[in-house]
């Protein structure tokens, strides 16, 4: 940091909440100037991303926001007197010591917005020129990847700034008109690849009926969308459904937006929504991990939420809880749980349960080898 820069002193929430609330700013900035200044809309929107990351590794540990958190002093850092890391370091440290599972495809997504970025501020970007469409889908596909992590993988972390990240998403979607003016002129392309024998599904991202199916599982498809390039993962339906506890309406609560009845819109909790589907689960099944008294519920690896909320749902183990599904489910031998996750890694090591005590002990022993 510059040393004509003065910055008051600040604990480590206080420069959370400012470093979140800049990143907000920027986002703002970005959604307002997406049609009058394109370029600049691309910059706040990359310098939003950053400071995100940088705000979910100062919840995992002051110093890892440094960029040479072996020299960090509080004392400074609490006066703002450093150098922080860039993306690329704070995405490697979120991996590396946060265990952060970002996917591939939003990484690829922001390293290409952060070299636009670099074109445009460092020396000149003509690519854009004339293009607004292609402007507005590259800040669509990025916004997606962005809300994506805020809204999932780290709500907790963003819990109090959830409300202001809706109204930008809001914002954002008024821009779906350039989207469907992009379907309307490729229907040919969409045409040829359904004559080749690809399928074509609605995106999760866009909601236009413009994805090509890549790879198909069990628990869902590989879906990569011809009108706004976003890559994902398209969730298996789960069409059981369930009554609504007010008026008794069956609601198909996987399917539902905000898991609302359709009826009253009452919205349906997902603790209501574990009971009730677990009482279908045993009617389905009642011998399956009952016959030893055993509960049928597992443990999700994903949300790690304390209390079991993973069942069995045509054919899938589903968490109630974070919608995640098709994961195996099975007994941990190191502390008994039942558990999702990765088999051979619970198998032979441990599950997300026990894996921080299992590792102490293996030091322990044995020590870093």
């Amino acid at each position: 940091m510059a040393s004509n820069i003065k910055q008051n002193k600040n604990d480590v929430d206080g420069w959370f909440t400012a470093v979140v609330t800049n990143g907000i700013i920027f986002l703002e900035s970005s959604v307002s100037n997406l049609s009058k200044s394109p370029k600049s809309s691309l910059i706040d929107l990359y310098t939003a991303i950053e400071l995100f990351f940088k705000a979910r590794l100062m919840k995992e540990h002051w110093s890892l926001i440094i960029s040479k958190p072996e020299s960090a002093v509080k004392q400074k850092f609490e006066s703002g007197d450093f150098r922080s890391v860039y993306l690329e370091q704070a995405y490697i440290r979120l991996k590396n010591i946060c265990g952060e599972n970002i996917e591939k495809e939003a990484m690829d997504n922001f390293k290409a917005l952060g070299e636009h970025r670099n074109q445009i501020v460092h020396f000149a970007h003509t690519g854009f020129s004339g293009k607004e469409t292609e402007v507005v889908i590259e800040h669509w596909v990025s916004w997606f990847h962005l809300h994506k992590l805020l809204t999932n993988n780290w709500a907790d972390i963003f819990s109090s700034h959830l409300g202001l990240i809706d109204e930008i998403d809001v914002k954002v979607k008024l821009n779906h008109n350039f989207l469907k003016a992009k379907f309307d002129l490729i229907q040919d392309e969409i045409e040829i690849e359904k004559k080749r024998g690809s399928r074509i599904v609605s995106c999760t991202s866009c909601g236009l009926e413009s994805a090509k199916v890549r790879k198909s599982h069990g628990w869902g498809e590989d879906i990569e969308c011809l009108v706004c390039d976003v890559k994902d993962l398209k969730l298996k339906a789960i069409e059981t459904s369930i009554p609504c506890l007010n008026c008794n309406k069956e609601v198909k609560y996987f399917m539902v937006k905000d898991h609302k009845c359709t009826e009253c819109q009452i919205e349906l909790a997902s603790e209501y929504a574990l009971e009730k589907y677990t009482e279908i689960y045993q009617e389905q099944d009642p011998e399956v991990r009952y016959g030893d008294g055993a509960d049928p519920l597992a443990y999700c690896h994903k949300c790690h939420i304390e209390k079991q909320t993973v069942l069995n749902l045509e054919g899938m183990w589903v968490c109630v809880e974070c919608e995640d599904r098709g994961w195996a489910a099975l007994d941990c031998e190191n502390c008994d749980s039942f558990v999702t996750g990765y088999v051979e890694a619970i198998r032979y090591f441990a599950c997300h349960r026990c894996e921080d005590e299992v590792r102490k002990n293996y030091v322990d022993k044995w020590g870093n080898i």
